[in-house]
């Protein structure tokens, strides 16, 4: 999250001030308060960005390692099932890529809400919690389960189920934003979103 949060902060120190309509002029209104008041802002913005971001980034990277954590979790502790269905680089790198652009433009479209929702905690953080949990345990859940079903399937059981995916997602992001624990969160979330959907209550 910290190189996140750097690049972010990087990107953004160098948009120039004069390409911003009226802030030159509100500079000068303000005087030495600007400085205070813009400094804030801009720590606060590259911290909800960062934080609405995480989740889609570390998906993104973790989809490359996903098929072995997968299959090393399977081996281990069911050893039994079937082979897994075949999925080519390129389904598994298209299906990473939708679900970082699904969780940026949900949380782009959710931003004003977010910032309204600051003067109202922590109805921001529940917010933002059920919207990612949401989208994290339905990608999570489909990569587990487009291993050994078809989309079509997938969806269906994922919907039949969305009680229990909906919570298993939310708790995945809440690992993702605890320092230091987001390092092995993606690994650990993967290999509990494999013991959930081969779980007897899911599959009976």
């Amino acid at each position: 999250m910290g190189f996140l949060a750097f690049g972010i902060w990087f990107l953004l120190s160098q948009i120039p001030l004069e390409s911003i309509p009226y802030l030159i002029h509100v500079r000068e209104w303000m005087g030495i308060w600007f400085n205070w008041l813009s400094s804030s802002f801009f720590a606060g913005l590259v911290g909800v960005l960062t934080l609405l971001l995480f989740p889609g980034v570390v998906s993104l990277t973790l989809g490359f390692f996903f098929d072995e954590i997968i299959s090393s979790v399977e081996a281990k502790y069911y050893p039994g099932l079937p082979p897994r269905r075949h999925q080519s680089f390129g389904e598994v790198t298209a299906s990473t890529l939708r679900f970082a652009n699904i969780t940026l433009l949900v949380n782009i479209v959710a931003l004003p809400i977010y910032i309204l929702l600051i003067f109202f905690p922590p109805m921001n953080l529940i917010l933002f919690y059920v919207v990612n949990g949401y989208l994290t345990g339905r990608e999570y859940f489909e990569l587990v389960g487009l291993s050994r079903r078809q989309p079509v399937e997938v969806a269906m059981l994922r919907k039949c189920n969305r009680g229990r995916v909906q919570v298993a997602g939310m708790l995945i992001v809440f690992l993702m934003t605890i320092p230091l624990v987001n390092l092995l969160a993606p690994v650990i979330a993967t290999v509990f979103m494999v013991h959930l959907y081969n779980s007897p209550k899911l599959n009976g």
